[in-house]
Protein backbone atom coordinates (compact mmCIF):
# COMPACT_ATOMS: atom_id res chain seq x y z
CA UNK A 1 0.00 0.00 0.00
CA UNK A 2 2.82 2.42 0.88
CA UNK A 3 4.77 1.67 -2.32
CA UNK A 4 1.56 2.06 -4.35
CA UNK A 5 0.91 5.43 -2.72
CA UNK A 6 4.47 6.55 -3.46
CA UNK A 7 4.15 5.51 -7.11
CA UNK A 8 0.87 7.42 -7.34
CA UNK A 9 2.46 10.49 -5.79
CA UNK A 10 5.45 10.28 -8.15
CA UNK A 11 3.20 9.94 -11.18
CA UNK A 12 1.18 12.99 -10.10
CA UNK A 13 4.40 14.98 -9.65
CA UNK A 14 5.63 13.87 -13.07
CA UNK A 15 2.33 14.87 -14.70
CA UNK A 16 2.50 18.27 -13.00
CA UNK A 17 6.07 18.85 -14.24
CA UNK A 18 5.17 17.75 -17.77
CA UNK A 19 2.08 19.98 -17.83
CA UNK A 20 4.09 22.95 -16.60
CA UNK A 21 6.78 22.24 -19.18
CA UNK A 22 4.19 22.17 -21.97
CA UNK A 23 2.71 25.48 -20.84
CA UNK A 24 6.16 27.11 -20.75
CA UNK A 25 7.06 25.72 -24.18
CA UNK A 26 3.81 26.98 -25.75
CA UNK A 27 4.30 30.33 -24.04
CA UNK A 28 7.87 30.65 -25.35
CA UNK A 29 6.91 29.70 -28.90
CA UNK A 30 3.88 31.98 -28.93
CA UNK A 31 5.92 35.00 -27.90
CA UNK A 32 8.56 34.23 -30.55
CA UNK A 33 6.08 33.56 -33.37
CA UNK A 34 3.76 36.47 -32.60
CA UNK A 35 6.72 38.77 -31.82
CA UNK A 36 5.04 40.12 -28.73
CA UNK A 37 6.85 43.03 -27.06
CA UNK A 38 8.50 42.24 -23.73
CA UNK A 39 6.51 44.92 -21.89
CA UNK A 40 3.30 43.14 -22.94
CA UNK A 41 4.25 39.48 -22.45
CA UNK A 42 7.90 38.50 -22.02
CA UNK A 43 9.06 35.01 -22.94
CA UNK A 44 9.89 32.61 -20.08
CA UNK A 45 13.55 32.72 -21.18
CA UNK A 46 13.54 36.51 -20.82
CA UNK A 47 11.97 36.22 -17.37
CA UNK A 48 14.62 33.71 -16.33
CA UNK A 49 17.42 35.99 -17.58
CA UNK A 50 15.92 38.91 -15.68
CA UNK A 51 15.74 36.84 -12.49
CA UNK A 52 19.42 35.96 -12.89
CA UNK A 53 20.51 39.52 -13.70
CA UNK A 54 18.43 41.05 -10.88
CA UNK A 55 18.99 38.29 -8.32
CA UNK A 56 20.37 40.60 -5.64
CA UNK A 57 17.65 43.18 -6.12
CA UNK A 58 14.89 40.56 -6.11
CA UNK A 59 16.24 38.75 -3.07
CA UNK A 60 16.42 41.92 -0.96
CA UNK A 61 12.76 42.71 -1.69
CA UNK A 62 11.72 39.06 -1.32
CA UNK A 63 13.19 38.98 2.19
CA UNK A 64 11.09 41.99 3.21
CA UNK A 65 7.86 40.49 1.86
CA UNK A 66 8.60 37.08 3.38
CA UNK A 67 9.06 38.70 6.77
CA UNK A 68 5.66 40.39 6.51
CA UNK A 69 3.96 37.19 5.36
CA UNK A 70 5.43 34.92 8.02
CA UNK A 71 4.89 37.29 10.95
CA UNK A 72 1.32 38.07 9.90
CA UNK A 73 0.55 34.40 9.26
CA UNK A 74 1.88 33.31 12.65
CA UNK A 75 -0.05 36.03 14.48
CA UNK A 76 -3.20 35.07 12.54
CA UNK A 77 -2.67 31.43 13.50
CA UNK A 78 -2.41 32.24 17.21
CA UNK A 79 -5.35 34.67 17.26
CA UNK A 80 -7.49 32.47 14.98
CA UNK A 81 -7.04 29.41 17.19
CA UNK A 82 -7.70 31.39 20.37
CA UNK A 83 -10.85 33.07 19.03
CA UNK A 84 -12.03 29.80 17.52
CA UNK A 85 -11.78 28.03 20.87
CA UNK A 86 -13.59 30.67 22.93
CA UNK A 87 -16.33 31.13 20.30
CA UNK A 88 -16.89 27.39 19.95
CA UNK A 89 -17.51 27.05 23.68
CA UNK A 90 -19.47 30.26 24.21
CA UNK A 91 -22.99 30.49 22.74
CA UNK A 92 -23.05 34.19 23.63
CA UNK A 93 -19.86 34.95 21.70
CA UNK A 94 -21.03 32.80 18.81
CA UNK A 95 -24.18 34.90 18.50
CA UNK A 96 -22.40 38.23 18.96
CA UNK A 97 -18.67 38.34 18.22
CA UNK A 98 -18.76 35.55 15.62
CA UNK A 99 -21.63 37.17 13.70
CA UNK A 100 -19.85 40.52 13.84
CA UNK A 101 -16.62 39.04 12.46
CA UNK A 102 -18.56 37.35 9.67
CA UNK A 103 -20.16 40.67 8.77
CA UNK A 104 -16.80 42.46 8.64
CA UNK A 105 -15.59 40.06 5.95
CA UNK A 106 -17.83 41.82 3.43
CA UNK A 107 -15.57 44.88 3.69
CA UNK A 108 -12.95 44.85 0.88
CA UNK A 109 -9.48 44.58 2.38
CA UNK A 110 -8.13 46.96 -0.27
CA UNK A 111 -10.36 49.66 1.21
CA UNK A 112 -8.95 49.00 4.68
CA UNK A 113 -5.30 49.36 3.63
CA UNK A 114 -5.28 53.21 3.54
CA UNK A 115 -7.04 53.30 6.90
CA UNK A 116 -4.35 51.08 8.40
CA UNK A 117 -1.75 53.60 7.27
CA UNK A 118 -3.79 56.35 8.93
CA UNK A 119 -4.17 54.39 12.17
CA UNK A 120 -0.84 52.59 12.43
CA UNK A 121 1.46 54.76 10.36
CA UNK A 122 4.15 53.61 7.98
CA UNK A 123 6.18 50.55 8.79
CA UNK A 124 6.11 46.83 9.32
CA UNK A 125 3.15 46.87 11.73
CA UNK A 126 0.73 48.09 9.05
CA UNK A 127 1.81 45.39 6.57
CA UNK A 128 1.69 42.61 9.17
CA UNK A 129 -1.78 43.76 10.21
CA UNK A 130 -3.02 43.50 6.62
CA UNK A 131 -1.63 39.98 6.30
CA UNK A 132 -3.27 39.13 9.62
CA UNK A 133 -6.65 40.46 8.47
CA UNK A 134 -6.45 38.39 5.29
CA UNK A 135 -5.59 35.18 7.14
CA UNK A 136 -7.15 34.95 10.58
CA UNK A 137 -10.82 34.58 9.58
CA UNK A 138 -10.31 31.32 7.64
CA UNK A 139 -8.27 29.91 10.52
CA UNK A 140 -10.88 30.93 13.09
CA UNK A 141 -13.77 29.48 11.06
CA UNK A 142 -11.88 26.21 10.63
CA UNK A 143 -11.27 26.02 14.37
CA UNK A 144 -14.88 26.76 15.27
CA UNK A 145 -16.24 24.26 12.74
CA UNK A 146 -13.84 21.56 13.85
CA UNK A 147 -14.57 21.92 17.55
CA UNK A 148 -18.32 22.00 17.00
CA UNK A 149 -18.29 18.92 14.75
CA UNK A 150 -16.77 16.57 17.32
CA UNK A 151 -18.78 13.35 17.53
CA UNK A 152 -21.13 13.50 20.50
CA UNK A 153 -20.64 9.77 21.19
CA UNK A 154 -16.93 10.28 21.84
CA UNK A 155 -17.59 13.09 24.28
CA UNK A 156 -20.21 11.04 26.10
CA UNK A 157 -17.78 8.13 26.32
CA UNK A 158 -15.14 10.46 27.79
CA UNK A 159 -17.66 11.62 30.42
CA UNK A 160 -18.49 8.02 31.32
CA UNK A 161 -14.80 7.26 31.76
CA UNK A 162 -14.44 10.26 34.06
CA UNK A 163 -12.28 12.42 31.77
CA UNK A 164 -11.88 16.05 32.76
CA UNK A 165 -12.76 18.93 30.43
CA UNK A 166 -9.08 19.47 29.61
CA UNK A 167 -8.57 15.78 28.88
CA UNK A 168 -11.61 15.71 26.59
CA UNK A 169 -10.39 18.83 24.82
CA UNK A 170 -6.82 17.71 24.16
CA UNK A 171 -7.60 14.03 23.56
CA UNK A 172 -10.82 14.33 21.53
CA UNK A 173 -11.98 17.82 20.55
CA UNK A 174 -8.72 19.40 19.41
CA UNK A 175 -7.46 16.39 17.40
CA UNK A 176 -10.89 16.17 15.72
CA UNK A 177 -10.69 19.86 14.82
CA UNK A 178 -7.20 19.68 13.28
CA UNK A 179 -8.32 18.71 9.73
CA UNK A 180 -10.72 21.69 9.71
CA UNK A 181 -7.98 23.93 11.06
CA UNK A 182 -5.55 22.86 8.35
CA UNK A 183 -8.18 23.54 5.69
CA UNK A 184 -8.35 27.09 6.99
CA UNK A 185 -4.57 27.31 7.06
CA UNK A 186 -4.30 26.23 3.42
CA UNK A 187 -6.75 28.93 2.39
CA UNK A 188 -4.82 31.47 4.46
CA UNK A 189 -1.51 30.47 2.87
CA UNK A 190 -2.43 32.11 -0.43
CA UNK A 191 -4.31 34.97 1.23
CA UNK A 192 -1.18 35.91 3.19
CA UNK A 193 0.69 36.68 -0.04
CA UNK A 194 -2.22 38.77 -1.31
CA UNK A 195 -2.33 40.70 1.96
CA UNK A 196 1.37 41.52 1.82
CA UNK A 197 1.16 42.73 -1.78
CA UNK A 198 -1.90 44.90 -1.07
CA UNK A 199 -0.19 46.55 1.89
CA UNK A 200 2.96 47.21 -0.15
CA UNK A 201 0.91 48.77 -2.95
CA UNK A 202 -0.38 51.34 -0.47
CA UNK A 203 2.47 51.79 1.97
CA UNK A 204 5.99 50.65 1.16
CA UNK A 205 9.36 51.61 -0.18
CA UNK A 206 10.56 48.01 -0.17
CA UNK A 207 9.10 44.58 -0.88
CA UNK A 208 7.87 42.65 -3.91
CA UNK A 209 4.57 44.52 -4.12
CA UNK A 210 6.41 47.86 -4.19
CA UNK A 211 8.85 46.50 -6.79
CA UNK A 212 5.93 45.29 -8.91
CA UNK A 213 4.46 48.80 -8.96
CA UNK A 214 7.81 50.29 -9.96
CA UNK A 215 8.48 47.73 -12.69
CA UNK A 216 5.02 48.17 -14.25
CA UNK A 217 5.30 51.96 -14.15
CA UNK A 218 8.60 51.60 -16.05
CA UNK A 219 6.99 49.06 -18.45
CA UNK A 220 9.64 46.52 -17.46
CA UNK A 221 7.72 43.34 -18.33
CA UNK A 222 10.46 40.79 -17.56
CA UNK A 223 11.02 42.23 -14.07
CA UNK A 224 7.27 42.42 -13.36
CA UNK A 225 6.79 38.80 -14.38
CA UNK A 226 9.85 37.79 -12.35
CA UNK A 227 8.27 39.34 -9.27
CA UNK A 228 4.94 37.62 -9.93
CA UNK A 229 6.76 34.31 -10.34
CA UNK A 230 8.43 34.75 -6.95
CA UNK A 231 5.11 35.68 -5.32
CA UNK A 232 3.49 32.57 -6.82
CA UNK A 233 6.39 30.45 -5.57
CA UNK A 234 6.00 31.86 -2.05
CA UNK A 235 2.29 31.08 -2.05
CA UNK A 236 2.81 27.55 -3.37
CA UNK A 237 5.65 26.96 -0.93
CA UNK A 238 3.63 28.10 2.08
CA UNK A 239 0.67 25.99 0.97
CA UNK A 240 2.93 22.95 0.51
CA UNK A 241 4.45 23.37 3.97
CA UNK A 242 1.00 23.49 5.54
CA UNK A 243 -0.13 20.45 3.54
CA UNK A 244 2.98 18.50 4.59
CA UNK A 245 2.46 19.42 8.23
CA UNK A 246 -1.14 18.23 7.96
CA UNK A 247 0.01 14.79 6.78
CA UNK A 248 2.52 14.56 9.63
CA UNK A 249 0.34 15.92 12.45
CA UNK A 250 -3.02 14.35 11.55
CA UNK A 251 -2.47 11.43 9.15
CA UNK A 252 -5.87 9.99 10.10
CA UNK A 253 -7.55 12.74 8.10
CA UNK A 254 -6.39 11.25 4.80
Amino acid sequence: MISCGKRLGNSELLMTILSLGCVIAVWELSVKILRLPSWFLPAPSAILREMQNSAGYLWSHTFVTLQEILVGFIVALAVGIFLGIIIAFSPVLEKTLYKLLVATQSIPKVAIAPLLVLWLGFGLTTKVTMVFLMCFFSIMVGMVSGLQSTHRELLELADVLGASWMQSFFKIRFPAALPYLFNGLKVSASMAVIGAVISEFVNADRGLGYSLLISTSQMNGPLAFSIMTILAAIGIGLFSIVARLEKVICPWAK
